[in-house]
């Protein structure tokens, strides 16, 4: 009853102000599909299929098509032949001209696409900037652009700024940095997201804010940097502040960066204060997968997408992998918006990012 009475004395004030309750009404109907709309353009979403015809490329093309997904995440399980993918791109485009196409395109084992596919092989981060001067590098990386671009694609999930560990699991096992001057692998990072972008491809530096220190994978499961990270790991993300379309944040826990326990994918204060108000970056920040163990192993991921975007994240990555969810891109809308209408997101928020989402969309739009 005192809800009733409350909502009543709200529309009272309203009527006095010369608004009716059915135009008061209509407002909000239209305020929500405004949110639901926004709400697609940032979400970037995974499939299980590898082929135009596969229920699952068409589900996504469709939810494509109708703003309820601003992008298509390809992974390794995508990409089995040359035909097959440049098919499927052209499928995704098709469905929305300004679709982001991401995949991961580092070079050395992370590389999606390769020889099979008809493209060059890219080598490891370590071995350019071992072997090549920052000019070669941005050469080695055009190339790269325009064949990926070619294949259909707008967006490569790379470089990785992390340092070079040698006992790192994910990062230095693998040969993905630079090497070990923050320095260094800021001007070779530079030549990467240049070369790229030459191409029209946007990339996007990774994992803010610095995951080559880690002594975990943060794909299996939580990874606690904060005795193994180091104030220098930030330089790359600084000194590349304004020049990166995207910065992607890591599934990581640090003391300092963290709020209680949750990974700075989660942290306010890792995105919005250092990354936005310390480091000053303008760009989108992407999420790394949702899907990954450090992440869903402990949260849902309707809880894990409302958290990031809370944070400050603008595009959030769902590989849709765990547990395929044909109608997830809907769902997800749904779930912003509702959580908009519960006051846990901000309207002003989710405008702030789809704007950022929208001009990178248009610098590379097919």
């Amino acid at each position: 009853m005192r809800e009733t009475k409350f909502n009543r004395r709200k529309i009272l004030g309203f009527a006095a102000a010369g608004l009716s309750a059915p135009a008061l009404m209509r407002a909000s109907r239209v305020e929500a599909a405004e949110v639901a709309k926004m709400a697609g353009q940032l979400l970037v979403c995974g499939f299980p299929g590898s082929a135009t015809g596969n229920k699952s490329t068409k589900a996504l093309a469709a939810h494509l098509k109708s703003g309820r997904a601003g992008g298509a995440l390809f992974l390794r399980h995508n990409v089995k032949g040359g035909p097959a993918v440049t098919g499927l791109s052209a499928m995704f485009v098709n469905a929305d001209r300004s679709a982001l196409l991401a995949i991961d395109q580092e070079g050395g084992k992370v590389q999606r696409l390769g020889k099979k596919h008809g493209l060059t092989p890219i080598p490891t981060a370590q071995w350019v900037a071992r072997n090549k001067s920052v000019d070669e590098a941005r050469t080695i990386y055009a190339h790269a652009g325009r064949e990926l671009r070619a294949a259909g694609f707008n967006f490569n999930m790379a470089p990785s700024v992390d340092i070079h560990e040698p006992n790192n699991p994910v990062i230095g096992k693998y040969g993905r940095s630079f090497g070990t001057d923050v320095e260094r692998i800021a001007a070779y990072a530079a030549a990467f997201v240049d070369g790229f972008s030459s191409a029209r491809v946007a990339c996007s530096l990774k994992h803010f804010p610095g995951h080559g220190s880690s002594r975990g994978d943060s794909h299996d499961g939580f990874v606690d940097i904060t005795t193994t990270w180091t104030q220098p790991e930030l330089v790359p993300f600084q000194k590349l502040a304004a020049r990166a379309p995207l910065i992607m944040s890591g599934h990581l826990f640090h003391t300092e960066f963290s709020e209680g326990r949750e990974p700075i994918t989660f942290s306010r204060k890792a995105i919005a204060q250092i990354l936005r108000g310390q480091l000053n970056y303008q760009g989108v920040i992407i999420t790394d997968d949702l899907d990954m163990g450090a992440i869903r192993k402990k949260f849902s991921l309707k809880e894990a997408l409302i958290l990031a975007l809370r944070a400050g994240n603008d595009l959030a990555l769902m590989s849709n992998s765990l547990s395929y969810d044909e109608n997830l891109p809907a769902n997800a809308v749904q779930w912003v918006t509702q959580a908009v209408k519960d006051g846990r997101l901000k309207q002003d928020a989710i405008t702030t990012s789809y704007n950022r989402v929208m001009r990178l969309k248009s610098s590379v739009k097919a």
